[in-house]
């Protein structure tokens, strides 16, 4: 049975693009010509997934009339995969191979095993090419084809580049070169987990944040790299209904992904801060911007008909109405034309490569080899001291000072909700939890504040006041629905469930 690291990057594609992706690794091949294969792949879960929850896939894959039984376990990289492989005259999975694998102590259940049927198929023709790049050897391949899941269909255009033999540098040099001269948009999702979303009826759906898989004997470095990856992970599946103009939801599960992902950034930076790190960091920003500006048009879309007190059959309602809608419009366009260009491209090529093999790795520290727990814990109670020191006041602070207060205790939750299964982080689970649960009810009293001051912002723009003018004259339902609210009716009432929230957190003993 072969057994070793798959290393590889995966990218998708448009239909219109793949001539000048193919001259490109065409040239890069010199003469040899392609290889050209029908591949059909039957891939077996349970019903209740219990091999894709514990990090396992399971196919058989047709190719002629070879078949070859292949077991995949994901780890803490985007990159890299474990797996074993094995030829079989089978369609079914043969258990006696699995038996020299890491599956073997979940397959032995008879619950599991009596359990296991086709989840999904996936029919492919694939294209590929073998290149010589930097000392290495990299298979580049296309496939095209369609994952079918109950009676569903997903197409596939996805552009693989796996290494072969050599150092993983020169993957990640080649990969880095070729999407700079192509639109080649670099992916985590794999065509694995695209067939359980399909089959569970989720695909394209907004996806929440998901908890890292955290383990007690982790040392700094694996916990970051795992924290990071679920982050990024979140990011890219978000970006597939993101296009979508009636899914504000992606938009803002995207934005929460790379807060969060820059959160963790935030909390490990004493052991990560290299020579790429600034420079990462402010791309995330440059994107985190695009977003929120988008999610905030959004969450004004979504509050303008409760605030403004206009008749939906008046003229000018509805023309300011679109108004707001074009700007919303313009914010999404904006931020999908950003993570389509080269830029954005680069980004998250650079990201996933910095992340599994940045000069972090390669410094002279002790941090990344230190157990996580008391690592996280000292940097958790400094944060804590922080914004507990910067909401002092918070009745009386300005808007600026007072959205720092909400940032920095958007930013504490996120890092505590790593851990809040990660044992000997915190004195007990039930105070991280606490001390998570005062950090939201913070965040959402200044966030209602923030999106009326949002709200007010717009309504009184020039664009706003121009657009619902009638002779020349501000409407004067639009100079009403702009005052600001009145005390124990909005601001008041939240700014003191906010200070309520700050008092709690300054309460806390969590570690």
């Amino acid at each position: 049975m072969a057994a070793g690291a798959e290393i590889e990057l995966k990218f998708l594609f448009a239909e219109r693009d793949s001539t000048k992706i193919k001259s490109l690794i065409s040239a890069a091949a010199g003469a040899k010509k392609p290889a050209r294969q029908r591949l059909h792949a039957i891939y077996f879960d349970t019903p209740n997934c219990d091999l894709w929850k514990h990090g396992f896939t399971l196919r058989v894959r047709a190719n002629g009339k070879a078949h070859i039984q292949t077991v995949k376990r994901l780890v803490s990289s985007s990159i890299h995969r474990d797996e074993w492989e094995m030829e079989t005259d089978q369609t079914e999975p043969d258990f006696e191979f699995i038996k020299n694998t890491p599956l073997a102590r979940l397959a032995s259940k008879p619950s599991i095993r009596s359990a296991l049927r086709p989840a999904f198929e996936v029919n492919v023709e694939r294209t590929s090419y073998w290149l010589a790049a930097g000392g290495g050897v990299i298979e580049a391949s296309f496939d095209r084809g369609a994952i079918e899941a109950n009676g569903d269909k997903l197409g596939i255009r996805e552009f693989e580049l796996e290494l072969k033999s050599g150092g993983q540098r020169a993957l990640f040099n080649f990969a880095r070169a070729l999407v700079s001269q192509a639109p080649l948009h670099p992916s985590l999702i794999s065509k694995s987990e695209r067939g359980h979303l399909l089959a569970g009826g989720t695909w394209g759906r907004a996806a929440k944040g998901s908890k890292p898989r955290l383990a007690k004997d982790m040392t700094c470095g694996q916990a970051f790299q795992e924290i990071s990856q679920t982050c990024l992970r979140d990011f890219h599946l978000n970006l597939l209904g993101l296009e979508k103009l009636d899914n504000a939801e992606a938009v803002h599960q995207a934005r929460v992904a790379i807060r969060r992902l820059r959160a963790a950034m935030a909390l490990f930076k004493p052991m990560v801060f290299d020579i790429a790190y600034r420079r990462i960091l402010s791309e995330l920003k440059w994107l985190a911007r695009l977003l929120g500006a988008a999610r905030d048009l959004d969450v004004l879309q979504a509050n303008l008909p409760l605030r403004a007190g206009w008749s939906q059959a008046d003229a000018r309602a509805r023309e300011l109405a679109s108004h707001c809608e074009a700007e919303r419009l313009r914010a999404r366009q904006s931020a999908i034309e950003a993570l389509n260009s080269e830029r954005g491209r680069i980004l998250l090529l650079d990201l996933a490569v910095w992340l599994e093999d940045g000069q972090w790795l390669r410094q002279p520290s002790s941090i990344a080899g230190e157990p996580m727990q008391g690592f996280a814990r000292r940097r958790l109670k400094k944060r804590l001291k922080k914004l507990v020191r910067q909401g002092a006041g918070l009745a009386h602070l300005a808007p600026g000072p007072r959205h720092k207060v909400r940032i920095e205790s958007k930013e504490l939750r996120y890092m505590a909700e790593f851990f809040v299964d990660g044992p000997g982080v915190a004195k007990d689970r039930k105070c991280l939890k606490k001390l998570i649960d005062c950090c939201e009810k913070l965040q959402a009293a200044l966030g209602l504040i923030r999106d009326e001051e949002v709200m007010a912002e717009f309504m009184e723009s020039e664009a706003w006041r121009n657009a619902g003018a009638v002779n020349g004259e501000a409407n004067p339902a639009i100079l009403a629905s702009s005052q600001p609210l009145q005390a124990e009716d909005g601001t008041e009432k939240e700014l003191k469930r906010a200070v309520r929230a700050h008092m709690n957190l300054a309460a806390i003993d969590a570690f």
